[in-house]
């Protein structure tokens, strides 16, 4: 008999597709470049976020300042004091990592450095081209400094090897010679040559974090006693110092009044494993292994703010490893790696429930909630919580599958009072109204294979599996079948939302969409504009979707009338 270990089977199944996608991937495929923006998509079709909280350098332009970082290019706009959406590989970067940035006043392009090419972005054009060093004939490391004087761009090198070439025609030629003495007060750079170190004075912020100016190490200390080094700094033409940090991402300040403030924007973590929509913004949760920093991202899309909530710092608040998000009101839900834990948002006040308080397992799957009851998945049965009872502050936990079974319930999906739970006995369906269940044991359909993922719309509920969908029409109680198979994926389905127009289900190798009007199959990756191929969360919105992956979460205009798929 196959004895699956449930703890080891979320991780191990990722890791074993990763590595069979990336042996399957033809050797011409695995080392496509990619020489600029996808023509086939307009600017903003595809828009990503990670983590952008280390800086590598800056650039100020006419209208943004620009950060480069190790999640891309992010741009605060001067005269609105706000976020602009960042440029990444979504855009056409050929990496996230920005090792430098550069803003040419002449032409009006930016310019960035990674380390293997360097990028140019029209505004006219709304392009990214891609420059890399090889076919260039460039080498001596990454470009770590970025000039500009009337005609000509200057790059140069980690080992200190210029190259230079007319604006007209971008032909790089190496500088064998020293950058002439005419040339170089005429000369604007950027990165480390442009970097221009000052005698600081002493900032002020708020929220009991403390400036160090110094002149071998310049850094900012917050209350928990963590220590963020200044990365790059730079004045602009007002007064105002924009600077960048390795940890706690951008700030400016005011260097008449001394006054300084942090610009948080992005994710904390980039790992994006849980997505939730409250009304007014994002909830924004994942498995962190590496980033000593980690937690919960709130982004506040009404005013465009960011916020985040970590763990360690938080009484009652037992993990930030989320794997769902379920916003109710005054209370948000958060299924988590070590037990159940919810915020109440009028308190600012986090609580805690584990196998102590009644629950099956403290490793959640999912969590969902309706007008009386919270449900969860756990590795070792499904259970609700008495909405009423958290009210009170005494919270009543039932187990809804019998704990004997030891079934591990990895998603469920509420459609009307009927709940569907996918697990590793197949699929169990409950009656919330006449309060009985049990595990669908007929001979089509999925039967008693895995069930990863589950979501109803309309009269069909589909159902993700270790080898594709499967749908049921639950008006006539038949199952359907695959929906035009030729097309459909094979593939471990980790996670699947089905709307009026179109189902989405994410895989370790691509998104497909499936289009219910014209019944046809179509993959989503890389190319297109993800931040990676494995999409663990989908959140569907209207004419837009949000996908979270493993390096950050993208949204997509599915539905641009200007473009059919």
């Amino acid at each position: 008999m196959l004895v699956f270990n449930h703890k080891e089977f979320f991780w191990k199944r990722t890791i074993l597709m990763l590595l069979i996608a990336f042996l399957l991937i033809p050797a011409g495929q695995a080392q496509r470049r990619v020489s600029g923006t996808n023509i086939h998509y307009e600017e903003g079709d595809w828009i990503s976020y990670s983590n952008t909280r280390y800086v590598n350098s800056l650039a100020i332009g006419m209208q943004y300042v620009y950060f480069a970082t190790t999640g891309g290019i992010t741009r605060y706009d001067i005269f609105q004091s706000r976020w602009n959406f960042p440029f990444t590989t979504s855009n056409g970067l050929p990496s996230n990592n920005i090792l430098t940035v550069a803003f040419d006043v002449g032409t009006s392009h930016l310019w960035c450095a990674t380390t293997e090419a360097v990028c140019y972005y029209n505004p006219g054009s709304r392009r990214w081209r891609t420059l890399y060093y090889d076919e260039l004939g460039m080498s001596g490391g990454p470009v770590t400094s970025i000039g500009f004087s009337e005609h000509q761009i200057w790059l140069v090198t980690a080992e200190g090897q210029t190259f230079v070439a007319s604006k007209s025609d971008m032909e790089f030629i190496k500088e064998t010679l020293r950058i002439p003495e005419d040339n170089k007060d005429s000369i604007i750079w950027f990165g480390e040559k442009g970097f221009v170190p000052l005698t600081l004075p002493q900032f002020f912020l708020p929220d009991g974090i403390i400036f160090f100016p110094g002149p071998d190490r310049t850094y900012l200390q917050d209350f928990k006693l963590r220590q963020f080094d200044f990365s790059y700094y730079a004045v602009d033409p007002w007064q105002t110092l924009w600077f960048g940090t390795r940890g706690w991402g951008a700030g400016n300040a005011n260097m008449r009044t001394q006054n300084m403030r942090l610009l948080p924007f992005g994710l904390i973590g980039q790992d994006v494993h849980a997505l939730a929509s409250d009304g007014s913004g994002l909830w924004i949760g994942g498995v962190q292994h590496s980033d000593p920093i980690k937690g919960i991202t709130y982004w506040d899309q009404k005013h465009n703010t960011w916020k985040y909530f970590e763990a360690r710092y938080l009484t009652r608040m037992r993990s930030d490893d989320v794997t769902s998000i379920a916003p109710d009101g005054r209370y948000v839900w958060f299924g988590t790696l070590d037990g159940l834990v919810c915020y109440i948002r009028s308190k600012n006040q986090w609580y805690s429930y584990t196998v102590f308080d009644g629950l099956s397992d403290n490793y959640i799957y999912d969590v969902i909630v309706d007008s009386q009851s919270v449900w969860i998945a756990t590795e070792d049965g499904l259970d609700r919580i008495d909405k009423h009872s958290v009210d009170k502050g005494a919270p009543i936990i039932e187990h809804i599958t019998n704990p004997a079974d030891k079934v591990t319930v990895f998603d469920i999906e509420l459609d009307r009072q009927q709940l569907w739970a996918g697990t590793n006995y197949g699929i169990y369906f409950y009656d919330t109204v006449k309060r009985i269940g049990g595990y669908y044991r007929g001979p089509n359909g999925p039967g008693a294979r895995i069930v990863t993922a589950v979501s109803a719309n309309n009269d069909q509920v589909w159902f993700g599996t270790l080898t594709g969908v499967e749908v049921y029409d639950r008006v006539h109680r038949v199952w359907k079948g695959p929906p035009e198979r030729r097309f459909a994926t094979n593939l471990p389905v980790i996670t699947i939302k089905a709307t009026d127009k179109a189902v989405w289900v994410g895989t370790e190798q691509a998104v497909y969409k499936y289009d219910k009007q014209r019944r046809t199959w179509r993959l989503f990756t890389t190319e297109d504009g993800l931040l990676d191929n494995t999409v663990q969360a989908i959140l569907p919105a209207g004419d837009y979707v949000w996908f979270g992956t493993p390096k950050g979460l993208t949204r997509f205009y599915w539905n641009a009338p200007y473009r059919i798929d």
